[in-house]
């Protein structure tokens, strides 16, 4: 019996209007927002944090079914391609608890 599902989505963000770090903050401030409060992501900026024109997010959410995970998942993807600009999905995965053990 499984523990639920974890959808992981690995993000890399083009920054093409932003010249300094605070302009990429709130940048990448607004797309993990809007992942958390559409989708109930948990949202980290990873990678390298002094580059103005990129940026790196990895964002997971947690269902009970892999369908579920499966569709939130597709929705947070649609949501990206239709509401963002430079954001490529560079890694969708789901995993149980028991594969991370």
């Amino acid at each position: 019996m499984s523990s639920g599902f974890v959808g992981i989505v690995s993000l890399d963000v083009r920054l093409s209007g932003s010249a300094t770090l605070k302009d990429r903050r709130s940048a990448l401030a607004r797309i993990r927002h809007g992942l958390a409060e559409r989708f109930g992501a948990a949202v980290a900026e990873v990678g390298d944090l002094d580059t103005p024109w990129h940026g790196e997010l990895t964002a997971a959410v947690v269902e009970q079914t892999q369908s579920g995970c499966d569709q939130r998942i597709t929705a947070l993807e649609e949501w990206l391609e239709r509401e963002t600009e430079g954001v490529s999905i560079i890694q969708a995965r789901i995993v149980t608890p028991e594969d991370l053990a």
